[in-house]
């Protein structure tokens, strides 16, 4: 992917970095976003710093959804193999887990106990379900 700085400040901001897409030898498209769709015109190469950009994505894809099924709110300890940029930190620990509803989320605890809940995630970004020797069950309170 093309990056480059305008160096003429009468046809772009020079001091903004514009996504560049070729269009023949001597054109390119400039988009303030990695679409060419979003371009904001067509303009010629000896008007850019160009700069090669070498994108290699680091992220792990998110595993498979698996059909998985555990019990309705039953406690379960489960190993998190899986979760967005911002838990990070939580991968690879081991959680106390209850499903509730349909069974597709898992309500995320630190402790047995399950005070205060830290996330709610798939079931399918847990492995390794473990229900304890005492099946414990945990019972809503109904209201209605």
């Amino acid at each position: 992917m093309l990056q480059g700085k305008c160096l003429y400040l009468d046809i772009l901001p020079t001091y903004e970095t514009f996504y560049l897409f070729p269009d023949g030898n001597d054109l390119v498209y400039a988009s303030r976003f990695p679409r060419k769709g979003a371009h904001t015109g067509c303009y010629e190469k000896k008007h850019f710093d160009i700069k090669e950009i070498n994108e290699t994505s680091e992220r792990k894809l998110e595993p498979p959804n698996r059909t998985d099924s555990i019990e309705c709110q039953a406690i379960y300890s489960a190993k998190l193999i899986w979760c967005r940029e911002h838990s990070k930190e939580m991968v690879g620990k081991t959680y106390f887990v209850i499903a509730r509803g349909s069974g597709t989320h898992v309500e995320v605890y630190e402790t047995e106990d399950l005070k205060g809940m830290l996330a709610c995630y798939p079931i399918h970004w847990f492995e390794n379900y473990d229900s304890p020797e005492e099946p414990v069950f945990f019972e809503q309170m109904k209201l209605f």
